[in-house]
């Protein structure tokens, strides 16, 4: 069994950030503090902003008169830099300040200052005013929200606010001192309130196992987790549960009932009817992304335990969703959030997660004589080869191919840019999720 080899396996301690969320549930007074701190950690990220938008707007000006400008006259868009404006500011902007903490508006700051960033860079565009509308997180730091025990959360000028399940496991951890808490993230979505914390864990991460049990693993549609042996043995089957699709139904009528209410316009607020109305649309978003998220989770865990070997396909999942034809079913589909958890939790459990290139044709080769097809349609569901005469299932097919790629000392040499790529496992993972599954050896 794998799990009895992994026990017997050396481990190493690694100091690892990991997420941990829990759902909470926090009375009306509670709720009505937390939309407070939300509210004002989006005002202050959109007086931010404006006064930067001014100040660029200004300096044009200038520059457009013939005025010399120099780097000084431009407003700081750093960290640092907005908070010391903020703090010039925040009496003149907001008066009421004081009746949120401060790391509202630090929250405020960070991410305005991210988002400068990501567009100095290339990667974002000029960031836009934050939308007053339902739901909205806001980032603690430091102490301002802590484990009271293992049944309620202590945040910083709201109390202790119960949480629907036990945090026993992070609980110990803390108490233990092999983890610490950095920051936590409150954020209601929904009508549903979650806490997110970002804890610096020791965790201990199992040695590389020795290749024994070696899978390929191949995403589609039809079935979306299909599994084979190098020697050609089905041992894996998910079926496309399409969670989108079958709440399409629902989530449209909820939709028109939405649509048909007064929402939020400018210089007008929202009726009560058409809350309770969008509240509905967003349990089902909620609903949709939770079943999907379980399915993954349950099958990467199981993977990265019994299994030593891991072959996917690097899939260029952005480009596929350019053919809008199959992009909604696609992006049901999660194929990009499947390979990010298999990358981290083969490091904590030792497997070995390996990538075959995007041009690797996993499919379009035969398992049996190594035949590659020039051409192979979609519809096509049962692969055939002139060469030898196998027929077998397409996706059973594809993932033979892989597993073969995940023996010692292979590699692939068919296929236009044909290549593998062991993932690196000297990097600490960074999971975002509420895991807290550890090998059997780290006492979690």
């Amino acid at each position: 069994m794998a799990t009895a080899f992994l026990e017997n396996t050396s481990t190493s301690t690694l100091a690892t950030t990991q997420a941990y969320s829990f759902a909470i549930d926090p009375t009306s007074e509670q709720a009505n503090a937390l939309r407070s701190h939300i509210g004002g950690s989006r005002f202050a990220y959109n007086a931010l902003l404006g006064l930067v938008a001014a100040n660029w707007d200004e300096n044009r000006e200038k520059k457009a008169a013939g005025l010399e400008v120099t780097k000084y006259d431009y407003l700081s868009t750093s960290h640092f830099g907005l908070l010391y404006l903020w703090a010039e500011k925040r009496n003149e902007l907001a008066p009421w300040w004081g009746e949120n903490g401060v790391s509202t508006y630090n929250d405020a700051a960070q991410r305005l200052s991210k988002a400068f960033t990501n567009f100095h860079r290339g990667r974002a565009k000029f960031p836009t005013f934050k939308r007053r509308g339902q739901g909205g997180s806001v980032r603690f730091t430091n102490t301002a929200v802590r484990l009271s025990d293992a049944h309620h959360v202590r945040v910083s000028r709201i109390g202790e606010v119960k949480t629907y399940e036990s945090t026993r496991k992070l609980y110990r951890h803390v108490n233990r001192g092999t983890a610490k808490i950095m920051a936590a993230t409150v954020c209601e979505r929904g009508g549903k309130w979650t806490v997110a914390f970002t804890v610096e864990v020791q965790r201990r991460v199992c040695a590389t196992r020795a290749p024994e049990r070696v899978i390929g693993v191949d995403v589609g549609l039809t079935a979306l987790y299909t599994g084979a042996t190098p020697d050609g043995e089905q041992v894996l089957q998910v079926a496309n549960l399409r969670h989108l699709q079958h709440s399409e139904k629902k989530l449209a009528h909820a939709q028109r009932i939405a649509a048909r209410r007064q929402g939020p316009r400018p210089g007008q607020a929202p009726t009560s009817r058409w809350k309770r109305a969008n509240t509905r649309v967003q349990k089902i978003h909620s609903g949709v992304a939770n079943a999907r998220r379980n399915l993954i989770h349950e099958t990467t865990t199981m993977l990265a335990k019994d299994y030593d070997v891991i072959v996917v396909e690097d899939l260029n999942v952005a480009g596929m969703l350019r053919n809008h034809s199959l992009a909604k079913h696609i992006a049901d589909a999660s194929w990009g959030e499947f390979t990010r958890q298999l990358e981290y939790k083969t490091k904590w459990y030792g497997s070995t997660l390996v990538k075959a290139g995007p041009f690797y044709p996993s499919s379009k080769t035969c398992s049996r004589c190594g035949t590659v097809k020039a051409k192979l349609s979609l519809d096509e569901r049962t692969y055939h080869c002139e060469t030898c005469g196998l027929a077998i299932d397409r996706d059973v097919n594809a993932a033979i191919n892989l597993a073969r790629l995940g023996l010692p000392g292979t590699s692939s040499g068919t296929g236009r840019g044909g290549e593998v790529r062991p993932v690196a496992s000297t990097d600490p993972a960074h999971p975002d999720e509420a895991s807290t599954d550890t090998p059997p050896e780290s006492g979690a």
